[in-house]
């Protein structure tokens, strides 16, 4: 097994965050180790091994049994924690009575490499931990929808749609829109005006927001989900912060018009900002 890892600089000018879609058949692949997970009354922690010298970033998945559902629950950035010891992650949205296994994907030198799954965990109505299942942690569509307007390449919200309901929800995060091309499914920033329904403004311009790897191609908006990101100190001055966590909800899936009966979307030619690495698929 391969130690250690290596140093990796994200640039706080980026928006948006890109991921790299998996569509490789895992038996045909070396897996890693599984991840450590320990659970107690207060707290699920994931142990995530480091394994090279060469790693840039680590997804994490996380599969509900109960569910039978796979999500890309965030990423892990920090280099001093993956160069000297294993880098610990704490899973916070989680439902009572549901059992969890965890994996992770490792961005070694540009290329992808995964874990074996890890053992089940099963969390307990009486912790403290994990939230109720009446609660939702996930956007919720409630009718409203998306429409595409190939004359100008933007999206138009429609309706309302209802936030997480996370305890400081407002304050610590935010919304992403996810894209998929025949290559890659990447998240980017979806301003606050298209989540209020009150809003005059609920437009995404496609053409000035994504990257030239999404353009001239085939594309297929996938949902909506909720991010919060982490610093290795928030106190810093922004320049001199470092981006340590991404933390993503499930996403949630919004009715499309306007896009006819393949849902693809092809837009011209126009440069754009990268996304952050999402690769919503784990197996």
């Amino acid at each position: 097994m391969k130690k250690g890892s290596s140093i990796f600089y994200i640039s706080l000018a980026l928006l948006s965050i890109a991921f790299l879609s998996c569509k490789i058949k895992m038996e045909e692949e070396e897996l890693y180790d599984k991840p450590g997970v320990n659970v107690t009354s207060n707290q699920l922690t994931i142990i995530i091994p480091h394994v090279s010298n060469d790693i840039k970033y680590v997804n994490i998945y996380r599969r509900d049994k109960k569910q039978d559902e796979i999500v890309n629950i965030g990423i892990v950035y920090n280099p001093q924690a993956l160069q000297e010891k294993n880098y610990i992650y704490i899973d916070s949205l989680i439902t009572k009575r549901h059992s969890y296994d965890y994996r992770v994907r490792y961005n070694i030198g540009g290329s992808y490499h995964y874990s074996e799954w890890s053992d089940s965990v099963y969390i307990e109505n009486d912790y403290s931990i994990g939230y109720d299942e009446s609660k939702s942690l996930t956007y919720r569509a409630n009718g409203a929808s998306i429409t595409y307007e190939p004359t100008d390449y933007t999206l138009n919200f429609d309706g309302t749609i209802l936030p997480p309901e996370i305890p400081n929800f407002a304050s610590n995060y935010k919304p992403m829109l996810i894209i998929q091309s025949d290559k890659y499914t990447q998240a980017f920033d979806i301003p606050a005006s298209c989540m209020d329904s009150t809003s005059n403004n609920r437009k995404i311009a496609l053409r000035s927001l994504l990257p030239t790897n999404f353009l001239d191609t085939n594309i297929k908006i996938q949902g909506i989900v909720a991010q919060k990101t982490e610093y290795d100190d928030p106190n810093k001055p922004e320049a001199e912060r470092q981006l340590k966590t991404i933390i993503w909800t499930a996403p949630t899936t919004l009715e499309l018009f306007g896009v006819g009966s393949a849902k693809t979307i092809n837009i011209p030619s126009q440069t754009g900002t990268a996304g952050l690495d999402y690769g919503r698929k784990a197996q």
